[in-house]
């Protein structure tokens, strides 16, 4: 229930425009993606998002809503207003959660399987770095500024800290 409740609170204060009525929230075991109004919280769409949807996040511009598929090793990229899906992007293996960039490139994915962070070019929709991390990262953050992408692991109780520049791990703090 916290995540839900976190996703949804993410997607009401990240809307913007057309969308600012709007919530995302993935249904992992349903495979789906709900869209809710957040006037009334009733239910205005559901619709397939590949197997075990988990992270969700929209574009800067609102044009873009990004669904982690564990179970498919991708993201699927689909048009918010009409729920198309519009392309995937590569993940690295079990994507569970993620963070985009503020200027809407790069997209940081957790990989919990593998122990790793999968850096992503959102517009050659290419990997363009993988680092090492502590076991079965989860938690992803970056800094309003963009400078630091933070990925915490469950398992290892750490956070790791990524210099966005270099896509270099500059620290890993317990907590």
């Amino acid at each position: 229930m916290k995540r839900l409740i976190a996703t949804c609170v993410t997607f009401s204060c990240l809307a913007t425009g057309a969308f600012a009525n709007k919530v995302y929230v993935s249904n992992e075991k349903g495979n789906t993606v709900t869209v809710l109004d957040s006037d009334n919280w009733e239910v205005l769409t559901e619709f397939p998002a590949g197997n075990r949807p988990r992270g969700i996040t929209i574009s800067p511009d609102g044009t873009k809503l990004y669904v982690c598929a564990s179970d498919d090793d991708l993201v699927r990229v689909f048009d918010p207003e009409t729920m198309e899906e519009l392309y995937t992007l590569p993940s690295g293996p079990d994507p569970e959660l993620f963070v985009l960039h503020p200027s809407g490139n790069p997209l940081y994915i957790a990989n919990e399987d593998d122990a790793i962070t999968t850096v992503v070019d959102t517009q050659s929709r290419e990997v363009v770095r993988q680092i090492s991390v502590g076991i079965e990262p989860e938690g992803m953050a970056v800094s309003p500024d963009g400078t630091i992408a933070i990925t915490t692991s469950e398992t290892t109780n750490m956070a790791h800290w990524i210099d966005t520049a270099t896509g270099d791990l500059i620290a890993n703090t317990l907590v």
